[in-house]
């Protein structure tokens, strides 16, 4: 009887140590299957050579902070401005989160209606109304964070939760929505397809707003907001004109995409980190290149 004891004994430590090796698995919060959030994170699940990554489609960046809070997640994309509006209703949350790196720059797009009269986001008041997505989406979450870090001035303008082609078809029209707040990388499909067929309509103005980039910080003191530029000629139906010929620059604010990670996952995963690390440094030019204007 010894010996089969002594085999089952063997099978199983060598189960135990098997298991012991087994790398840990990382749950990383994106966003809808169809958006950039979603590609970068199979562009980093494939630089992760033997970690265990499982691309989690989410409904955004707030709905990622929540199931990170909730312990659902393991990491996340987000906004920058994503962890000003969370802190405001969540402070303590941001304290478990760990950011580990930025994918790329979102631009804030802010187009108009031609004959609404605005040519800067700074010129919308209390008789416009913007266009900005339902709760959750990138554009409700960026207005949230404008409206908190200065409601005096974006405090009065209405807002509409209507979105994608709907919001832009309202803002062609311009009687009821005058604008749409969408926060993407530059040359995405929405503005160079679907906003550009509106062109005889709508117009990119300029989203910049120097106060804002001073005064938007998130709960440890950092900017959320920095200056960012769409080229000349990137949307040529919707950009303005330039003074002979062509398009010029539009000056925009822009907003890091980040990537963060749940500081107890961290903490209990240390080697399995560094190797998240390795793998998002190695994933991050392929990660970058959906950011970067396409001919």
């Amino acid at each position: 009887m010894r010996a089969p004891l002594a085999a089952l004994a063997l099978v199983l430590a060598s189960s135990s140590a098997a298991l012991a090796a087994e790398p840990p698995t990382f749950r990383l919060c994106t966003g809808s299957e169809s958006g950039n959030y979603f590609r970068a994170g199979h562009m980093l699940k494939s630089k992760a050579g033997g970690l265990k990554i499982e691309v989690v489609p989410t409904q955004g960046s707030l709905d990622n902070l929540d199931k990170l809070s909730a312990g659902q997640c393991d990491g996340a994309f987000v906004q920058s401005d994503a962890l000003l509006v969370y802190s405001s209703k969540n402070a303590a949350a941001l304290s478990t989160i760990e950011r580990a790196g930025v994918l790329y720059q979102e631009q804030v797009h802010l187009i108009c209606n031609r004959g609404a009269g605005i040519s800067r986001i700074t010129d919308l008041g209390k008789a416009n109304t913007v266009a900005v997505g339902p709760d959750g989406s990138g554009g409700r979450t960026t207005w949230d964070a404008f409206a908190l870090a200065d409601k005096k001035r974006f405090g009065p303008v209405n807002v509409d939760t209507r979105s994608g082609v709907r919001a832009l078809s309202a803002v062609a029209d311009g009687s009821q929505v005058q604008c749409a707040l969408w926060v993407g990388a530059l040359n995405a499909s929405f503005i160079k397809n679907d906003a550009q067929a509106q062109g005889d309509r709508v117009v990119l103005v300029r989203s910049d707003d120097q106060e804002m980039v001073g005064a938007a910080k998130d709960a440890r003191g950092q900017p959320v907001y920095s200056y960012g530029s769409i080229p000349a000629g990137t949307y040529p139906r919707v950009q303005p004109g330039g003074l002979v010929f062509g398009t010029k620059a539009l000056d925009t604010i822009a907003v890091d995409a980040l990537f963060v990670t749940a500081i107890p996952w961290v903490n209990a995963n240390e080697r399995a980190y560094d190797g998240l690390l390795r793998a998002f440094t190695a994933a991050k030019p392929q990660i970058q290149a959906i950011a970067q204007p396409q001919d």
